[in-house]
């Protein structure tokens, strides 16, 4: 495990990124990829102190890139400066600078998922939708990632004003902006993924066995559900290669623990 911290000039200031290097020989083409992104409220070592990501890696050749997204960066390019002063571009940064860093540095390939949490997953499904070359699959775990939903705008409210940000900084107020809202929308975007191996994951709200109890955390993995079962049935009338997992869980790491387990396989599968 090698924890990075440089100057992003695409953010404006020093970043953060968790990195599990692979112990094996590298191959002739470079170590295939996972670009594993965390959620609201959480940084790049959220991974490894709240899930088994480093034991998993470890039995595999596969180098995992866990970097800052910010607190509610929601992997999006900003147009305004955010808490922390600069004008954090989360895109330019992940796909413009890390990525060709991870080849030069680190013997990282063009094979390459990106998986997520949350906030994360709508990553994920944000970068599959505007880049489907460069990822050979997209995984959402629990991921909030229909923005024009009835109520989406309210919760975004809320995060922001939990993270000390005014409502609206990211894509612009939602009843001005639009425009702006929908075209960052996985689900209204969905042919964009149809070329892309698609994973999708999302418990029903009720808590599995030895899960921490955070209030609200059941009713936002019920919403979570809701919208990934309807991208899902978008992409399967579009003939999409989806697969899903629609268990038990809440909002929370024991829930994603179990479903970051049962989407490794599929990793391994996807990058081999």
């Amino acid at each position: 495990m090698e924890e990075l911290r440089f100057f992003s000039p695409a953010v404006g200031r020093d970043v953060g990124v968790t990195l599990l290097t692979p112990k094996g020989e590298q191959p002739a083409g470079g170590y295939p990829v996972l670009l594993l992104l965390h959620g609201s409220s959480d940084d790049q070592r959220s991974w490894m102190l709240n899930t088994q990501i480093a034991e998993l890696a470890a039995a595999s050749n596969v180098l995992v890139a866990m970097p800052e997204g910010g607190r509610l960066g929601f992997y999006t390019d900003w147009r305004v400066p955010d808490r922390d002063g600069t004008i954090p571009r989360w895109e330019s940064f992940h796909l413009g600078e890390l990525l060709p860093r991870l080849e030069n540095e680190y013997g990282a390939s063009d094979v390459r998922m990106v998986a997520g949490i949350s906030m994360g997953g709508y990553g994920a499904l944000r970068y599959g939708m505007r880049h489907p070359e460069m990822f050979r699959a997209v995984a959402s775990l629990s991921g909030i990632m229909h923005l024009t939903r009835p109520g989406m705008a309210a919760l975004l409210g809320l995060l922001s004003v939990r993270e000390g940000l005014r409502p609206g900084k990211i894509w612009g107020p939602r009843w001005s902006s639009r425009a702006a809202w929908a075209e960052n929308d996985p689900l209204l975007h969905a042919e964009a993924l149809a070329s892309t191996r698609i994973y999708l994951a999302a418990g029903d709200g009720h808590r599995v066995p030895g899960e921490e109890t955070v209030p609200g955390m059941g009713l936002i993995e019920q919403y979570s559900r809701s919208m990934t079962e309807e991208l899902a049935e978008r992409l399967h009338a579009l003939n999409a290669d989806v697969t899903t997992d629609f268990g038990t869980g809440t909002h929370f790491w024991q829930t994603w623990r179990g479903a970051l387990e049962r989407l490794w396989p599929y990793v391994l599968d996807t990058l081999r």
